[in-house]
């Protein structure tokens, strides 16, 4: 192995992580549209068919 001085150290670049706390959010989101789709499909679904439930 090869030994790095102080100027080799300051040039090297990491990588891009994602952090627990941002992928927990992403999956977040992607079940809240899930579910604001399944509700808003069900709508749409009841409406055409005249299944709505009556107001009196």
């Amino acid at each position: 192995m090869r030994e790095c001085n102080d100027l080799v150290l300051k040039e090297v670049c990491g990588g891009t992580t994602i952090s627990g706390t941002v992928l927990n959010g992403m999956v977040n989101l992607i079940k809240i549209l899930y579910e604001a789709g399944k509700s808003t499909g069900s709508s749409i679904r009841r409406i055409i068919d005249g299944n709505l439930c009556p107001l009196r």
